[in-house]
């Protein structure tokens, strides 16, 4: 492929960015020492959104085929009317199944990916419902703490929510709030609304209980305001992984060198070629960029390679949403740290 023109700043990048608004318990911040982001004993707090398994059309992808690629690692049989997961099993749309947000998927060649664990989840505005969900793929645009879950697991979370009665568009304007508002309450069913931020939920990794091992769709439980710690065996440690630093530009490209098609909305990221190299190898894979003096944190996947007369080894070209994570695009010039997770 003939080198990419750039602009002043460049880049490609998926960027999974702004933190959630703290709370106060459980852990809603990513950590920033190169630790696990998803660790056995902690709970993690975030939002629920709509997982839907309509727009899961890929087709598994063949030896010979680089093109069938689904980046959310699900997919689906057109025979047999299921689905396969990042786990290579399969499920049925009424399982009760998570797409994790990138930074604590991890990565799905390493032994430190959250692919196929199942999680425990409460809804934190009625404490008394909880459920559990398996981690079939990645949700590519949830941030730190926050998931995407099915319609059943969903309801299992709000049973007095008619989840299944709503018609979701990512394109709607209006939110769950709009729809079941007190003052005004809008039509269901035939108002769009969003599927984003659902539900304010508190999750932690979980044994799989045993039915939900069995069937996939465990039966919601009630809580006690009581917590208690789950026992449940820590992961082999792995060294952290390796840190870079250097400088990050941005630019206006729309397709590179992964030879998928990308917006400058997406969080992306071109990887300079000296830790690129001259194969795909690490095409797909997400990075935690850093700012150098500050504590905003921003998950990029990689679609693309920045030549080494642009880029020098450790720096990135970033996509202009991925760059406005971190800065206006006048700045031109950010200093990173990065790693691959």
């Amino acid at each position: 492929m003939a080198p990419i023109p750039r602009l002043a700043g460049k880049p490609l990048s998926i960027v999974i960015g702004a933190l959630f608004t703290a709370f106060s318990s459980p852990s809603s911040s990513p950590p920033t020492d190169g630790l696990n982001a998803t660790v056995w004993g902690t709970e993690y707090s975030g939002s629920a959104s709509y997982f839907d398994l309509s727009l899961f059309k890929s087709s598994s992808p063949t030896s010979s085929s680089s093109t069938d690629s689904s980046s959310s690692l699900v997919y689906y049989s057109t025979k047999t009317n299921t689905y396969t997961g990042c786990d290579k099993k399969t499920f049925s749309p009424t399982d009760n199944i998570a797409l994790m947000n990138p930074l604590q998927f991890g990565d799905i060649s390493s032994d430190n990916s959250t692919c196929g664990e199942w999680i425990k989840i409460q809804n934190r505005k009625n404490t008394m419902q909880s459920t559990y969900a398996k981690i079939v793929g990645v949700c590519d645009d949830c941030k730190y703490g926050s998931i995407d879950l099915s319609i059943g697991a969903l309801s299992e979370l709000a049973p007095d929510v008619p989840f299944d009665q709503f018609t979701f568009s990512s394109n709607a304007n209006d939110t769950i709030t709009d729809l079941l508002g007190i003052d005004s309450p809008l039509p269901i069913g035939t108002t769009p609304v969003s599927p984003e931020g659902l539900l304010s939920i508190a999750w932690s990794l979980s044994e799989a209980t045993s039915t939900a091992s069995s069937t996939g769709k465990p039966t919601a439980t009630a809580t006690s305001t009581t917590s208690t710690s789950t026992s449940a065996p820590s992961p082999t440690p792995t060294s952290a992984p390796s840190h870079f630093s250097g400088r990050a530009t941005w630019y206006s490209d729309t397709t590179g060198k992964c030879e998928h098609s990308y917006s400058q909305s997406d969080m992306i990221v071109a990887v300079n070629q000296a830790q690129m190299g001259d194969d795909k190898s690490i095409c797909g894979k997400k990075i935690l960029l850093t700012q150098k003096g500050s504590t905003v944190q921003v998950v990029v996947t990689i679609v693309d390679m920045c030549p080494s007369k642009y880029c020098k080894f450790g720096d990135l070209d970033l996509s202009q949403a991925a760059f406005k994570e971190f800065a206006d695009l006048d700045v031109g010039v950010l200093d990173l740290e990065w790693n691959f997770i």
